[in-house]
């Protein structure tokens, strides 16, 4: 099965990727912020402005090197850029349509599991990074598509 000409763009894969950190970690970022505010009506307003620190600088950084972290990966790379994909037996076969690209095979083993949203299909695979994924536009992934790919994410665990 074939997936022909597909690609996302990079805005679109940062802010599904922003999506689901945020998702997974909001109360890490909402923490800081209230306990400062509490600290705040208990003690001194001052924490007001500790609050709006961590608001107004500490959690733009943290979405910054989640940028570079895996905005410049190999996955991002190989998401925004104009590729054909088959799903076989092995996995799936990346074909890019740059002639500077090489052909790349993601093993079926390395897919642990599929979000699915609106717009985009967000393949999650394994490596050393927790929010490593290819996605690929809803708009290619028909049911048939879905269905391999769930019983490849399914087979790999």
């Amino acid at each position: 099965m074939t997936i022909e000409s597909c690609s996302v763009s990079a805005g679109t894969y940062m802010r599904h990727l922003c999506t689901v950190f945020l998702a997974d970690n909001w109360l890490w970022m909402v923490l800081p912020v209230a306990l400062c505010g509490v600290l705040a009506v208990w003690f001194d307003v001052r924490f007001v402005i500790v609050a709006l620190m961590v608001l107004m600088v500490v959690l733009p950084m943290i979405l910054a090197l989640l940028y570079f972290y895996y905005g410049f990966s190999p996955e991002a790379r190989w998401s925004i850029m104009d590729k054909a994909v088959t799903l076989d037996t092995e996995g799936l076969t990346l074909d890019f349509a740059d002639e500077r690209m090489k052909k790349h095979v993601i093993p079926r083993d390395d897919v642990r599991y599929i979000i699915e949203m609106d717009d985009v299909v967000m393949l999650m695979l394994t490596g050393g990074r927790r929010y490593t994924c290819l996605m690929l536009p809803a708009s290619v992934v028909d049911p048939d598509v879905a269905q391999t790919l769930r019983q490849l994410a399914s087979h790999a665990h």
